[in-house]
């Protein structure tokens, strides 16, 4: 089983203490689906569809004087959009019941530092990171061919093959007293995912 496509997602975060964010997270996803069905190949698409996240950061250690900060996060998102288009080994299907949900859950471990970069009017401060990560999914997908009823195509709640992979990120903040962060995020191994996005700090 294969799924592709994109999600594009806001971030609203709480800073608690000092140390705990929770945040949640709204956009949209942009998704597709493929796998085999003995020997046929099945494609589902599906429309942009509406998302909903959440999840919570936390900082477990900081060495102040470096610069160098060790967090926790760990996250759940999920969407269910409607189906556009269902293709079985070429041939376009119409079926207006079929389901295509996804629920995704993350976790990881970071290690990040802190660099400022001076400017004419204030500075700027990026905080590049890496670390390690925990991913699954639950793909529940079905659908059913009019031409052949008693067939049943679904995924039946597939998961994810690989569960731990590497991540690669950077944060960029405008300045200290900024409450919006711009951030960018490579994730390798398990998955092959890049995210763009911001998140508005109160």
């Amino acid at each position: 089983t294969e799924l592709k496509g994109q999600w594009y997602m806001g971030k609203l975060g709480l800073t608690l203490f000092n140390r705990i964010e929770p945040y949640i997270k709204i956009g949209t996803s942009d998704l597709k689906v493929k796998w085999r069905h003995y020997a046929q190949d099945i494609e589902v698409d599906a429309d942009s569809g509406f998302a909903l996240g959440g999840g919570v950061k936390a900082k477990i250690w900081e060495f102040e004087n470096l610069g160098i900060r060790l967090t926790g996060d760990a996250q759940y998102r999920t969407t269910k959009p409607d189906v556009s288009e269902i293709a079985v080994s070429g041939t376009n299907v119409i079926d207006r019941g079929a389901t295509f949900k996804i629920d995704e859950w993350q976790a990881s471990l970071l290690v990040s530092k802190k660099f400022e970069i001076p400017l004419k009017l204030q500075s700027i401060y990026v905080v590049p990171y890496t670390g390690v990560t925990y991913a699954d999914s639950n793909a529940d997908v079905n659908f059913t061919d009019p031409n052949s009823p008693g067939t049943d195509y679904s995924l039946f709640d597939a998961n994810n093959k690989k569960l731990y992979g590497f991540v690669l990120g950077c944060d960029i903040v405008p300045s200290l007293s900024s409450s919006f962060i711009y951030s960018m995020e490579l994730r390798l191994v398990d998955e092959i995912a890049l995210s763009l996005g911001g998140t508005v700090k109160f």
